[in-house]
């Protein structure tokens, strides 16, 4: 995996894209550690509502991903960004000025209808060349994984800071200067023709979709119960988290980028795939046994490790998969059941709070990853 053979437009474009991305999904990962502790000051809390506050995001995405896909096939990928990103930043407003739950959701929903994530693929595989774009989207998927880093680092401290309101007055932010980088990408066009070996049907796409649902499915259902889990197993105050988040994806971090190299070097992808969701379900299994401290660390980086080998490998897995012809439209597929998946976390992990129990909430999503990740699947060299 090298980046140095990218051409200079593509490896800009690249790093454009990927910052514009991180800064959005930043945006709204920043608040998943905090906010189920947080939100419980606010009028109307229960578990459930909060944890529908946390997915709602998720909904809208999915809901617009296509039609945001078609428009950008047929109005520009430029002007569909730069309108994705203004609902994204009033948003933000909304949740931050909310008076009650009902408003925060509304904010949450609101942020997610800037379904530009479908968008941004498309645009990066307009210009880049078909041998490359794996590296490309490789490149965008280490930004997100980047910024679910930086969220996980900066929530804790910035929450103390700022509290849950001044968060959502922080994404709002992040939008704006998603704005400003966007200025200064290409125009559109799709200049690029398609590789011989690329699908235009992208039936091989649907394991993946189903990769990506389970995926943030279970990140979002682990932040819903995590926060909570280490006040009462662990005795450890909220202020207090960023002392297992900073250390564990520091170290996750470090270890993927060498770990994507061989596993791109020795095309293992999808056997990777597999272990990652076995991974995530040992390290959720960690947590749900109240292990000892070092234990919990352990559980800690594994999960982070494994989420970011699946964040940064699955969208390069997905480009080789869709040819130019409606790309917006092919590549919504795989991210609206992206944001599916993080509803259906949100949801899901809210609703077995309030009537199960941290524990069981924690064995079911074990449970769930390891099937998975022993689950048969079609052989085909793209396919997760």
């Amino acid at each position: 995996m090298s980046f140095a053979s990218l051409h200079r437009t593509e490896l800009k474009l690249g790093l454009k894209l990927a910052g514009i991305l991180a800064l959005r999904m930043l945006g709204l990962f920043l608040v998943l550690p905090v906010f189920m502790v947080l939100a419980a000051e606010v009028p109307g809390y229960t578990p459930a509502l909060a944890g529908l506050a946390i997915g709602i995001y998720g909904l809208t995405q999915a809901v617009l991903q296509q039609p945001v896909g078609w428009l950008s096939d047929h109005w520009g990928r430029r002007r569909v960004m730069l309108l994705g990103l203004g609902v994204f930043a009033a948003g933000g407003v909304v949740a931050a000025m909310a008076p009650s739950m009902l408003w925060l959701i509304i904010g949450r929903g609101l942020q997610g209808c800037g379904a530009i994530a479908g968008v941004a693929l498309a645009f990066a595989a307009d210009h880049t060349r078909p041998e490359k774009r794996s590296l490309i989207m490789a490149m965008i998927g280490m930004g997100i994984g980047a910024s679910f880093l930086l969220s996980i680092i900066l929530s804790v401290p910035l929450a103390s800071l700022l509290g849950l309101q001044g968060l959502f007055w922080f994404t709002a932010a992040l939008g704006l200067l998603g704005m400003v980088l966007l200025a200064g990408a290409p125009p559109d066009g799709h200049d690029r023709e398609d590789s011989p070996h690329e699908e235009g049907e992208g039936g091989y796409i649907w394991p993946l979709a189903v990769s990506v649902f389970l995926l943030h499915t279970l990140m979002t259902l682990f932040f819903v119960v995590l926060p909570g889990t280490l006040i009462r197993s662990y005795e450890m105050p909220l202020s207090s988290h960023w002392m297992v988040y900073a250390p564990t994806m520091l170290l996750s971090a470090i270890l993927v980028f060498p770990l994507l190299r061989a596993l791109a070097e020795r095309q293992r992808e999808q056997v990777a795939l597999r272990w990652a969701f076995v991974g995530l379900g040992v390290a959720m299994a960690v947590f749900a046994l109240s292990l000892p401290v070092w234990a919990l660390f352990a559980g800690a980086t594994l999960f982070f490790l494994a989420f970011n080998v699946l964040e940064a490998a699955m969208p390069s897995l997905v480009s080789r998969l869709s040819a130019a012809s409606g790309r917006g439209r092919k590549m919504g597929v795989y991210t609206t059941f992206q944001f599916l998946g993080a509803f259906a976390g949100g949801a899901l992990g809210g609703w077995l709070l309030e009537h199960t129990s941290s524990t069981t909430t924690l064995w079911a999503a074990a449970a769930i990853s390891l099937l998975w990740g022993v689950f048969p699947r079609p052989s085909r060299q793209a396919s997760a």
